[in-house]
């Protein structure tokens, strides 16, 4: 019988997006896997790192509203600019279900040992636990702003599972003055083409995709006793605050390959 493969010889949608990032949490593997996603959809890098340039612009806009809390969730591997470097005298608490990711943000976040930061194994869907967990009471304080990120995360959690009921869970969770920061695939400026090869990819993976359109996104934030800051509910490339404009990688990059929108919300 042939040997069942390890971790290390199946390549890893976290290590490839680290990859994608410029990050070194990546296998030889995961490269090749790359690659190939690369020939089916040649601007997912460009989408990759445009998503996490705008989760930098965001993390630093929140910064300067004085917030230094972060709940960061589906984080994936907290490499490659995460939100403990970008906003480094913040409490970050970096939270996924992966155990693939759980072992290396472990390392990373140990490596780290500045008392800041902390993985949290938790599911999204299961915001009580997420709330709750010690590491989580134990670095963040909700009785005073917090910034959360779900950063390219809710696009993977079908209808079925009622994400927007769960992210009102978080948000009630939250005081004035915090930020909701998200971003979201959508269709809403992809050609037929390049629909029909990310649906051959996540078909390939296996992964359920609930791409939606900008309206369905806006519903996340555009809700009573929030506001979004401006300029919106936009391209994921075109998001920019008067403090901090877009990056001239972003104003190179389309719509296309960006393949989604990003928003910020503030709790009135």
């Amino acid at each position: 019988m042939p040997e069942t493969p390890t971790p290390d010889q199946i390549p890893h949608a976290a290590r490839i997006m680290d990859y994608f990032l410029g990050g070194s949490e990546n296998l030889p593997v995961d490269r090749a896997a790359a690659d190939g996603i690369v020939k089916l959809l040649p601007g997912g890098p460009l989408g990759a790192r445009a998503n996490r340039r705008f989760l930098n612009r965001a993390v630093r806009e929140a910064t300067r509203r004085g917030i230094t809390q972060f709940l960061d969730i589906g984080s994936g591997i907290p490499a490659a600019e995460a939100t403990h470097e970008v906003a480094p005298e913040a409490q970050v608490v970096y939270v996924d279900n992966d155990q693939v990711v759980g072992v290396i943000a472990r390392r990373l976040l140990g490596e780290a040992s500045d008392g800041r930061t902390a993985y949290v194994d938790a599911d999204f869907r299961e915001p009580e636990a997420v709330l709750s967990a010690p590491a989580t009471k134990e670095l963040l304080d909700f009785s005073q702003p917090v910034a959360v990120l779900f950063g390219a995360l809710l696009h993977f959690i079908v209808d079925a599972d009622d994400p927007y009921a769960t992210v009102e869970r978080y948000k009630e969770a939250l005081a004035p003055g915090s930020l909701v920061i998200l971003t979201h695939s959508s269709p809403d400026y992809v050609s037929a083409p390049v629909r029909a090869a990310v649906d051959e990819l996540y078909t390939n993976l296996r992964v359920d995709l609930a791409s939606r359109s900008r309206a369905e996104i806006a519903r996340f934030v555009e809700t009573d006793g929030w506001t979004v800051l401006d300029p919106g509910v936009v391209s994921v490339n075109e998001w920019e605050t008067e403090n901090e404009r877009a990056a001239d990688a972003d104003y190179q990059t389309n719509r296309e390959d960006t393949a989604g929108f990003a928003a910020v919300a503030v709790k009135n």
